[in-house]
This record gives structure tokens, C-alpha cells and sequence, in this order.
């Protein structure tokens, strides 16, 4: 309450500030309190927990006796948006009007002040706000907002080309009014796309106003080659317009017109040969769409295809890709690692073919991608071209994914097996020199290049039997990076080693003949241990037990590290025919950490739980019964998972894994795994009442009942536990063995004998 109070006090005090710059009272002292008020307005808007009391409609807690509070905060927002358009609006009419402002609190260094705190306030309201259900009512205001800074951003471009002498004066003022306002559109834009290339949906207040007429203007004013007349200007230009290119693509592709025209503009910036800073900015615009059209995708906003696109852009990139500044060469790398699989078939068929045999192929545009890979004069250009094939193969080789597109957006058939080989062949031979380069950022690119590929052909080898001998070639280079000084490097290595595994350790793929894999067990046991290890860094840190100190930095990289490796981890374990060529000791330790991660949810990042959760269920039966009887695995983990869902009820993401994983251990242990699970239940605590009444609501076959009544009658067990817990247990177990309904026919059948030749490749 007293928030929202302080808040009104400050919307009336700018209100009256607003009637004085309107009337010319600057030495009122509404007026020149004015910036101080709006930064107020703007600490107190970022420091409310705004989320939890809108969101919190028809909780008690947040239910006041003067009204319902949710809905006086929402009000007090309009309020206090309403009086920032005022602002914005008496802002624009004095910049456009006086352009010769006086001295003193009517300055335009005074007004320059007033404007910056008012755009950091503006750009607040159109990305911190919820807008989602009952804060729907928020979007239009806050999209009047945009449309208003837009349109002083406009009204500045459209003024500095104003030839006259009076203008000139004020020219400075005007030019830093448009660029102000020019960063609220930025952040109401947002980014577009992550680090990792995930599409990022732009906000509802900007999506609203670049559905409307009134962004008509802005985006023809952005889009005109007078907008980069002058190297300031241009600069200042492409950043807005790279936002948009790269947050909204679909606004340069709904007309035509304005496609043809964003073409011109990318065109009259790269073909400028006597000035590289100027190709830079008209490759970063040709960048920023291709990356945005690609992470659309996911958002499913494109309706039509562009085949416009390779004959429109191509050709521009191919020159950058000779270029002689390097930047040059690097934006030009990376916007054809962003383009799609229906670009590349239209470039790599040659004329008058229709098949994509490698010899009928016109391989000129990748060869140079990967001739740039062993580039010796920069290694930022090699960086990128490694990460530009390993985008590249993916994007024309990998699987479409047909339930998860889009009808207008699905890949077509993907290239032929031959060309898939072929290529892959030669990306291999390059990221083999590559990984050994001796910066970090090669060496990490080209193991992101190498995964790219072997998980491309993993989805191809499933469907019919391709052999590639330079993948399984490659895999010792990466499984060295694993000891890479650098992070990166190796958080890369850990997530490449799960597909390239597939290729090496798969039955499919490794030598029947048992001299040629005498050391293969050995070295599959030291890669599980290493990555066994990736995940014990990041528990021990997570719960004090580190032994060195990590910096914020290598504590961040420790958490990928760790969800890396419990994905690879599950990839590995679920080769049975390895499995059991190595040590039980080396299995046991593994799952163990993959169960702590369980154990420590509430303490480690959730996508490390989440990981070691979809590894271990997707393990198969018939590790889990070579598991059992000949380590304690399966008890621990039983353990583990009572415990979980003791604790989380209906509250974790994770919770319908863990309860799956839990009933495919309950039907591959024994008595003596269940003993186990007993006896740990200090290290591993857990309700023996609850796990027995788990066991009851969700029908566990009578054989279940059975072998625990028989753990409970083992004299280390019952030193441990209550009688009464034995006593209920054997009480179950005989109501079951009368019900007509159950039976010890209901064993599962691949379970029935504890045969482990069943099917070792079923996955669960």
C-alpha cells in the first residue's frame, strides 16, 4: 500500500511538472525536479515484485480490506503509463517545435537529462510487465508507449535531414532525442534469439504496435537508404534495424515492397569498397534477418516461403566471403551457418540437375566455409567457420521433424545418404586439424561442428546402415578435450561425446572380433569415470563440499558441465553389450551420482536433476538386471526415489519421470536390492508408511510384495526397522496372494526368470 501511495504521489507530481514544461515555466519546481521524479518512478517500478502481486488474484494473503489488491496495482500501472505518455508526448512537441532551447532548466542539456530518464522508464514498462491473463489490459497502453518513441525516433531522422541554418543549432539535440527513444524500441524488441540460437518472442506491448499501422512509418523510415547517409547515422540506423530484422523478420516480409527495399539498403552498406566499417553494418543487417527467419521458425510466424532469399543475399555474402578485413569474412561465415535447408538446395544443385549426388553437387560455397576452418590468419574467422559447417550439416542433413512442424514450415526431404557421407567425410578431415588448434575458440567450434554432424547421422543411421570410419576416428581427439584447460571447450566435448559414442560403442558399429576391442572396455570405463567426475564437481560445490574455491564463472561452467554429462552418461549406459564388459564398481559409482542429483534437487540447478532423471529412464531393462544382485544400485535408487516422491507431491516437472523410473527398478530388483534400500534409509531417508502406500494406490504386482516381505525377514533388516513395518508388508503380501486378481503370473515376462538375453535394446 504504501508503494502503490508513494507511486500516485509521484505520477501527480510529474503531471504538474508535464502543465509547467507546456506553459514555458522551466523554473517551476515541478519542472526541475522532474528527472528526479521519473528515476524515482523507475527505482520503485523495478524493485516491486510486480509478478507475484498481479499474478496473485483470489490468494487470501493478497486480498486487502480496501479492495482487491492485484487490481489497484494494475491501476496505478495505467496511471502512471498514462502520465509517461504525457511526458513523452510534451517531449516530442518541444524537440520538434523549439529547436533553440535557452539556458539554465530550460537547456538542452537539462531536457537531454529529462529525456534519458524518461526512455529507461518507458523501456521498463514494455519488459518487466506481466501481460499475460487479467494483464492484458496492459499491453495497449504500454504499445502506445513504443508507438510514441517510435515516432520521436522517426520524427529525429526526418529532421536531421532538414538543410537549414536554424536547424543546424539544434541538430544536436534532436539527433540525441531520436536515439534516446531509439532504445526503447531496442528493448521492447528484445534480442530475438538466445546464445544458443532459441527463438525469443517479442514482447506484447511491441508485437501489438508492429502489428499496427502506426509502426508503418517507423519501419519505412528504417528501411530508406537515407537513413545511412552519414557514418553516425548508419550506425545508429543498423542497430535499430537489426533488432527488428532479428526480433520480428516477418515485419520486413509482409510486403514485398519492404523485402525489395531492406534488400537495397543491405546492398548500397556492403557494396561501399571504401569503407569496411560500412559492409560490416550491411552484413550485420543481412545476419540479423537470416538468424531471425531461422529462430522464427519455432514460433511458427513465417506463413510463406522466400525463395527470394539465396538470390537475393547469396550473392552478397559470397563476395564478403572474399573480402579482405576479416570482420568482413567472419559476418559473412556466419550468416550462411544461418540459413535454411531449402536455401541450400536451391544453391548446391548445379544447373540442370535434380539429384544431390556429391558429384552432381556445386560444392564451391562449402568448400570455402571449410577452407576457412585451417584459415592461419585469424582465428576468429576459423571459429566461425567451424561453427558455421557444424549449423550448415545440421540444418541440411539432420531429420525433419515432421509432428513438431508447422504445414508451411516443414523441411523437405533431406539430402540423399550419399551427399550426408560425403560431406561429413569432409568436415571430419577439417575438424580433426581444428580441434588441435591452439585457441580455445577453435577448438571448441569444431567439437559443436563435430556433434552437429554426429547427431545428424545418428538420426540417418537408425533408419538404414551408414558407415562414416572418420567419426569414430575423431572421437579420441574429443574425448582428450575433456581435459581441456578451457570451459567451454570442454563443457562441448561432454555433450559431442554422447553422439559420437553412438558410432563407436554401438553394436552396429563396433568389431565383432573380440582382439580388436581388448582395450575398448577400459577406455569406455575411464570415460564414464571422468564424466562420473564432471557431475560430483558440481554436487560437492553445490552443497559446500568443494575442495577449491570457484569463481561465479567456473561455478556457472561446473553446472553445465554436470548437465552434459548426466545426458552423455545415460547415452553410455544404455550400450548393454559394453556394460557388461566393465566393472560393477564403475556402473554403481556412475548411477550413484546420477541418484544424487536426484537427492540434491532442491539444492542443484533443476536442469541437472531434470537431465540425470530422462538418462536414467531411458536406460535399458537389461542393465537395470545386470545391475541387480551384483551392486547396490538399485537400492540406493529406490531410495532415492521414495524419497523424492515423498517430498515434492505434485509440485516437480520431474516427479512423473521419477515415479516411472521408480516401478521399472521395483520389477528388476530382489530381495537383496531391496535390503539395501532399507539399510540406507539414514544416508538416503524416505516414509517406509508412505512408500507402502505408494506402492498399494499405484497396484504393484504381488511378486513386488514378495520379494520385500523376503528383504524383511533378513536379520540385518529387521535390527533396522520396526516390527510393525515387517508385520504390515507380510499382511499385503498374503491379501494379494488371495485376490483372484493377482498372482505371481502377473511377473512381467521379461522379467520372469531374471534372463538378461532379452532384448538389450529396448529402452524404457
Amino acid at each position: 500500500n504504501l508503494a502503490v501511495r508513494k507511486g500516485s504521489f509521484l505520477v501527480s507530481f510529474v503531471e504538474r511538472g508535464i502543465c509547467d514544461s507546456n506553459n514555458g515555466k522551466y523554473d517551476d519546481e515541478c519542472w526541475i525536479n522532474m528527472p528526479h521524479a521519473l528515476g524515482a518512478i523507475s527505482a520503485l517500478i523495478s524493485s516491486m515484485p510486480l509478478t507475484l502481486w498481479i499474478s496473485s488474484e483470489g490468494r487470501t494473503s493478497y486480498r486487502l480490506s480496501a479492495g482487491n489488491f492485484p487490481s489497484r496495482v494494475r491501476q496505478a500501472l495505467m496511471n502512471t503509463m498514462s502520465a509517461i505518455l504525457k511526458v513523452m508526448s510534451s517531449l516530442r512537441t518541444i524537440v520538434e517545435t523549439e529547436p533553440i532551447l535557452s539556458r539554465g532548466f530550460g537547456s538542452n542539456a537539462y531536457f537531454e537529462h529529462t529525456m534519458i530518464q524518461c526512455s529507461i522508464l518507458a523501456g521498463q514498462f514494455c519488459t518487466i510487465l506481466p501481460f499475460a491473463g487479467d494483464n492484458d489490459v496492459l499491453i495497449e497502453p504500454a504499445s502506445k508507449i513504443v508507438s510514441l518513441a517510435a515516432d520521436i525516433y522517426t520524427l529525429g531522422l526526418k529532421m536531421i535531414g532538414i538543410d537549414t541554418v536554424s536547424f543546424a543549432a539544434s541538430s544536436q539535440l534532436i539527433g540525441k532525442a531520436s536515439s534516446i527513444f531509439g532504445h526503447v524500441i531496442l528493448e521492447s524488441l528484445g534480442s530475438g534469439v538466445t546464445d544458443t540460437g532459441k527463438a525469443v518472442a517479442v514482447s506484447p506491448p511491441a508485437r501489438q504496435w508492429l502489428c499496427d499501422v502506426s509502426s508503418y512509418d517507423f519501419i519505412g523510415v528504417a528501411l530508406s537508404k537515407k537513413t545511412y547517409r552519414s557514418p553516425n547515422q548508419s550506425k545508429a540506423g543498423v542497430d535499430i534495424l537489426a533488432h527488428v530484422a532479428r526480433s520480428a523478420p516477418w515485419v520486413i516480409t509482409r510486403e514485398p515492397f519492404n523485402l525489395a527495399t531492406f534488400r537495397d539498403t543491405c546492398s548500397h552498406l556492403c557494396g561501399n569498397v571504401n569503407d569496411a566499417k560500412t559492409r560490416i553494418l550491411g552484413l550485420k543487417l543481412v545476419e540479423s534477418f537470416l538468424l531471425g527467419r531461422k529462430a522464427s521458425q519455432s514460433l511458427c510466424i513465417f506463413q510463406i516461403d522466400f525463395p527470394v532469399v539465396p538470390e537475393y543475399f547469396c550473392p552478397l555474402l559470397q563476395s564478403a566471403l572474399k573480402d579482405e578485413i576479416p570482420a568482413v569474412r567472419i559476418s559473412a561465415i556466419s550468416s550462411f551457418g544461418a540459413l535454411l535447408q531449402t536455401d541450400w538446395r536451391s544453391m548446391l544443385l548445379t544447373p540442370h540437375e535434380s539429384t544431390f549426388e556429391p558429384d552432381m553437387v556445386d560444392w564451391t560455397c562449402i568448400n570455402s566455409i571449410l577452407q576457412a576452418t585451417s584459415d592461419g590468419s585469424n582465428s576468429g574467422i576459423r571459429s566461425a567457420a567451424c561453427k558455421a559447417i557444424g549449423n550448415i550439416y545440421s540444418e541440411c542433413i539432420d531429420t525433419p521433424d515432421i509432428e513438431n512442424s508447422s504445414s508451411t514450415q516443414k523441411k523437405t526431404i533431406p539430402f540423399c545418404d550419399a551427399f550426408a557421407i560425403h560431406f561429413a567425410n569432409n568436415v571430419c578431415n577439417k575438424m580433426e586439424m581444428a580441434i588441435a588448434d591452439a585457441n580455445a575458440s577453435v577448438r571448441s567450434m569444431a567439437i559443436f561442428a563435430m556433434g552437429n554432424v554426429a547427431s545428424a547421422m545418428r538420426g540417418r543411421s537408425e533408419n538404414s546402415e551408414i558407415y562414416i570410419p572418420t567419426i569414430k576416428k575423431i572421437f579420441d581427439p574429443v574425448n582428450a578435450c575433456l581435459d581441456d584447460r578451457d570451459e567451454k571447450v570442454v563443457g562441448n566435448a561432454i555433450r559431442t561425446i554422447g553422439h559420437i559414442a553412438y558410432f563407436v560403442y554401438s553394436p552396429m558399429y563396433l568389431s565383432s572380433v573380440l582382439g580388436e576391442n581388448a582395450g575398448i572396455p577400459n577406455v569406455f570405463s575411464l570415460l564414464l569415470s571422468k564424466l562420473s567426475s564432471k557431475v560430483e564437481l558440481a554436487l560437492c560445490d553445490a552443497i559446500g563440499e568443494s575442495s577449491r574455491d570457484f569463481s561465479w564463472k567456473q561455478r556457472n561452467s561446473a553446472k553445465k558441465h554436470a548437465w552434459g554429462a548426466c545426458m552423455s552418461i545415460g547415452t553410455l549406459l544404455s550400450f548393454s553389450n559394453m556394460t557388461k564388459l566393465i566393472q560393477y564398481s564403475v556402473i554403481e559409482t556412475t548411477l550413484n551420482q546420477l541418484f544424487r542429483c536426484i537427492q540434491l534437487h532442491n539444492i542443484v540447478h533443476e536442469k541437472i536433476s531434470a537431465s540425470s532423471a530422462a538418462s536414467l529412464l531411458k536406460l535399458p531393462c537389461s542393465l537395470w538386471l545386470h545391475c541387480s544382485s551384483n551392486c547396490g544400485a538399485i537400492g540406493r535408487g529406490l531410495a532415492t526415489c521414495f524419497g523424492f516422491i515423498n517430498q515434492r507431491a505434485d509440485k516437480s516437472s520431474i516427479l512423473s519421470e521419477i515415479k516411472s523410473l521408480t516401478k521399472v527398478m521395483l520389477s528388476a530388483a530382489n530381495s537383496e536390492d531391496f535390503c539395501i534400500m532399507f539399510l540406507n534409509q539414514d544416508d538416503i531417508p524416505f516414509d517406509i508408511e508412505q512408500m507402502y502406500q505408494w506402492l498399494v494406490s499405484n497396484d504393484m504386482d504381488v511378486y513386488i510384495f514378495d520379494k520385500i516381505s523376503l528383504a524383511l525377514e533378513h536379520k540385518r533388516v529387521r535390527s533396522v526397522l520396526d516390527v510393525s513395518v515387517a508385520q504390515m508388508f507380510l499382511t499385503r503380501t498374503r491379501h494379494e496372494h488371495k485376490s483372484p486378481c493377482k498372482s505371481a503370473e502377473s511377473l512381467p515376462r521379461k522379467y520372469s526368470n531374471g534372463d538378461e538375453s532379452d532384448d538389450d535394446g529396448d529402452e524404457l
